[in-house]
Formats: structure tokens, sequence, C-alpha cells
């Protein structure tokens, strides 16, 4: 299920990016929806990152986290 939005994801952002580039070069404004899509794609991300960020500081500051029954992968 992640792979599915991740794949959604970057092909709202590559068409974003595409339809953004294309408005800019025929010299027009972007219409209100590629906008807040724009808008959304980057709240998302950004959201992303401070989460994953504080995860990454909790780790490296010795928190145990319980980790889901399916997560097998080792660290080390």
């Amino acid at each position: 299920m992640t792979e599915f939005f991740i794949f959604v994801y970057a092909l709202l952002a590559m068409f974003v990016l595409f339809a953004m580039q294309r408005n800019q070069r025929a010299q027009r404004p972007n219409p209100q929806m590629v906008t807040m899509v724009g808008w959304g794609l980057f709240s998302l991300s950004s959201t992303l990152a401070i989460l994953m960020g504080a995860v990454a500081l909790a780790v490296a500051l010795g928190l145990q986290m319980p980790l889901p029954a399916s997560f097998d992968a080792s660290i080390f």
C-alpha cells in the first residue's frame, strides 16, 4: 500500500511541476487547481520531513520505539 501512495505522490508532483513549467514558458498564470495541489504536496512533504526528523532525533537520543510486527529488518 505504501508503494501505491508513493507512486500517486510522484505522479502528482511531476504533473504539477510540468504544468507550472509549461505555463511559465507560455507566460500565463497557473490554474488555481494546480496551485492548490502544489501547496498540498508541499504541506505533505514538509509535515513528513518534520515527523521523520523527530523520529530520527528520538532514536539518536536513545528512545526505544516499538516496531510493527511485520517489521523484520535489523538495524545492525
